[in-house]
């Protein structure tokens, strides 16, 4: 019988088996090591290689943010040099025209008291002078209803008119009048024709209804429609654009042949207009009409310098950007922003009545390019000095990766070649401990 069964392995035995179990936890960790490529997984690896690594890994996200606010000043930054060179580009065809309009000053070609006859405007003060439109049975046959200052005049109760027009319409003619409907007709619309037949032609635009076919128009129906707020809207249609040609009379129609309330629509200040016009104007002198073009000019310069924004920052209108270098925020960068609208540029568009006056806009024009040339010289400077920051920015990010890698990561061929080792003590460990442990049948012998 054995004496003590609770010790049938020998002390060497024993040595053998304790050997085989620190084998494996070191194949163990040589998998997993294997497995997450990192050498330091936890603070109970490496105490030191691993905060220091979490240090360094700490600042490279920090510096990957600050990387990205870079890359945003530069996209900034490019977006506003290419607005000042398209403004620069305003500037020069300003210039051109400012000089062409002076050379015709000096020859003594333009007079510039002369009132430029653009525009066609009728003043709405008969009744009578609208008649029947649209064909038998289409207009009620009701007067239209004048309004107070005898500039416009109200469609009520299912009318078609039209009033005596005899103009030419050519490619550069504009229509402008203002609109209000106080209760939705079926079709409220404006156009031109030469007969009653408002079928056999598209010369019309539907201005708002509820009923959108019936109709040709020049236009979809949305293109001019009304807002339905109540209110005077004002209306401009390049109808020249659409349609040109001599027409006999202008149309109007507010169609409501249904039962209930009938619609109204009401129509004043209407304007056909070739040309310079100022709305609600008067007729314009030769010095009018190239101070209105001048004016549009400039307007371009404020528009460019309006829509040079980049994620809502405009350099050109007046907005400072500022670009931060270290985590600590204090390296930084500031490029100032200017104001390169037509006032902020000190460009002027008043006075083309003297050779002095158009003399003074041309230097204000100059003036205006070279500070415009030396803000872009600014820009171009700032540009660099990001371009620079930004790539010592990822040097430096890769840098610290880097650092972080080495104090963490694993060798895996060394890894590679241990585990195997490891397997190999493994298999000769077992072997051995299972020769020198003795059978069943020899306790019991």
């Amino acid at each position: 019988m054995v004496a003590n069964v609770g010790n049938i392995l020998s002390g060497v035995q024993l040595r053998q088996l304790s050997a085989l179990k620190a084998t494996a936890r070191e194949a163990d960790g040589a998998q997993l090591r294997l497995a997450t490529g990192l050498k330091v997984n936890n603070a109970i690896d490496d105490p030191d290689n691993f905060f220091a690594a979490r240090t360094l890994n700490h600042r490279a996200s920090d510096l990957q943010r600050l990387l990205d606010g870079i890359d945003n000043s530069l996209q900034k930054i490019k977006t506003a040099q290419h607005g000042v060179e398209a403004i620069i580009d305003v500037l020069n065809t300003s210039e051109s025209f400012l000089n062409e309009y002076e050379q015709l000053l000096l020859a003594g070609e333009v007079d510039v008291e002369e009132v430029v006859d653009t525009s066609f405007f009728q003043i709405y003060d008969d009744p009578s002078a609208f008649t029947a439109y649209g064909g038998a049975g289409q207009d009620s046959g009701l007067p239209v209803q004048l309004q107070a200052d005898n500039f416009g005049f109200t469609l009520d109760d299912n009318m078609w008119k039209r009033i005596a027009f005899g103009e030419t319409i050519t490619a550069d003619t504009i229509l402008e009048f203002d609109f209000r409907s106080t209760n939705i007709p079926e079709i409220a619309g404006i156009g031109f024709d030469n007969d009653t037949n408002f079928g056999n032609s598209n010369d019309q635009f539907f201005l708002y209804g509820t009923q959108l076919g019936g109709v040709p128009y020049s236009a979809p129906t949305p293109t001019y429609e009304y807002d339905g707020s109540g209110d005077w809207v004002h209306v401009t249609i390049p109808i020249g654009t659409f349609f040109t040609g001599n027409y006999s009379h202008m149309t109007f129609f507010a169609d409501d042949d249904g039962g209930g309330d009938d619609g109204d629509a009401s129509f004043r200040n209407v304007v056909v207009h070739t040309g310079e016009y100022v709305y609600g104007g008067t007729n314009l002198t030769v010095a009018d009409t190239y101070e209105e073009r001048y004016r549009a000019l400039l307007s371009q310069i404020d528009q460019l310098a309006l829509d040079t924004n980049y994620r809502g920052t405009n350099l050109l209108d007046g907005d400072d950007l500022t670009t931060f270098f270290n985590e600590f925020r204090s390296s930084s960068l500031e490029t100032e922003g200017i104001y390169a609208s037509s006032a902020g540029l000190g460009l002027e568009y008043e006075d083309f009545t003297t050779v002095e006056a158009v003399r003074a806009k041309i230097e204000q024009v100059k003036q205006a390019r070279e500070d415009l040339r030396a803000y872009t010289s600014s820009l171009s400077q700032d540009f660099n000095i990001l371009k620079s920051r930004n790539d010592f920015t990822q040097t430096m990010i890769n840098v610290l990766l880097q650092g972080k890698d080495e104090l963490t990561l694993t060798d895996q061929n060394e890894d590679g070649a241990e585990l195997l080792a490891l397997q190999t003590r493994q298999i000769i460990q077992t072997s051995v401990l299972a020769l020198r442990t003795p059978s069943i049948a020899d306790f019991l012998a």
